[in-house]
């Protein structure tokens, strides 16, 4: 199912105004959209740029590029869309025949049209298959970690990739419930969750487990971590990157990232210098939406931006 065509339809996008002071620089630039999703970021900042200024964005969802493409198709002489994972940043890029470009920006997670198109599993909110897969041609699906997973894989999973301190307690539950019946829906695994925690902590507890699925589906920390490292030499000497995150574990690896250090995501990992990657932060503290943007769009509340500039 394809959203409708629409400049708010396929993702609302968050701080946009924050998001062009940090990444544009040069008005006849070339800028990279490394998760352009529904383009609303495109949308905001190609007005902004001049007739021979390049924009490029890349997606690793078959929709996302399919409405960008439908949707930009009036201005694909400045614009141009492509599939790819962001690990795959650099692959892409070659592949379009770009070189040095003067900023990157990144928007992670999912979109709202993924969250709310209930066949893709993504929310806790509406029924359907329990799948979470940003890329359908994927081989893995969330329903085969819930079903496949022992006990204690399923545990370390929730635990390492959302946090749930009570990772134990719910990975029990959920092998005692699919041993009923396997659970192939996102209702299903829910009604699991439920058996496992008290009412008062459903919601924060879906939260988390949908997270720890959804990294685990789509290994996202290790898109992230490949699709930094590989994003800085693709950078002009003083390039901007910016990257909004909406998961502690996502920002941390960023905040790593930026200071120069091993982009890592566990607490307990002290910080390691990494293998040459240099950047002048611009957000000494993370940079948060505003109150009223917050009231008008619920969904940007656990927005963060950072952002730095790559050095000579």
């Amino acid at each position: 199912m394809q959203p409708e065509q629409g400049n708010e339809v396929y993702h609302t996008p968050i701080m946009v105004d924050e998001v062009k002071r940090y990444l544009l620089t040069n008005r006849s630039g070339t800028y990279i959209d490394a998760t352009v999703g529904g383009g609303g970021y495109a949308a905001a900042i190609l007005p902004d740029l001049n007739a021979d200024a390049r924009y490029i964005g890349i997606d690793r969802d078959p929709d996302a590029v399919q409405f960008c493409t439908d949707r930009f198709s009036h201005t694909m002489d400045r614009f141009s869309v492509y599939r790819g994972e962001l690990a795959k940043i650099d692959e892409v890029l070659a592949g379009a025949g770009v070189g040095a470009v003067d900023g990157i920006l990144m928007d992670l997670g999912v979109s709202s049209y993924q969250i709310d198109t209930a066949g893709r599993g993504f929310s806790y909110l509406e029924d359907g298959p329990l799948d979470m897969r940003m890329d359908g041609g994927a081989a893995v699906s969330a329903a085969d970690i819930v079903n496949g997973y022992s006990e204690r894989e399923l545990a370390d999973c929730l635990y390492r990739f959302g946090e749930e301190r009570k990772s134990r307690r719910i990975a029990r539950r959920i092998v005692e419930k699919r041993h009923e019946s396997p659970i192939t829906t996102t209702a299903a695994l829910a009604a699991a969750v439920k058996g496992a925690v008290p009412p008062a902590q459903h919601i924060k507890t879906f939260a988390r487990v949908w997270q720890a699925l959804r990294f685990a589906v789509n290994d996202e920390l290790g898109q992230l971590r490949m699709g930094l490292e590989r994003s800085y030499p693709l950078l002009k000497p003083q390039g901007r990157l910016v990257v909004l995150s909406y998961e502690s574990l996502m920002d941390r690896l960023v905040k790593r990232f930026l200071r120069g250090d091993e982009p890592t995501f566990e607490k307990e990992v002290e910080p390691v210098p990494g293998s040459g990657w240099r950047f002048t932060v611009l957000t000494r503290k993370v940079v948060r939406p505003g109150e009223e943007e917050i009231r008008n769009n619920p969904r940007a509340r656990s927005a963060r931006l950072r952002a730095g500039i790559r050095e000579m």
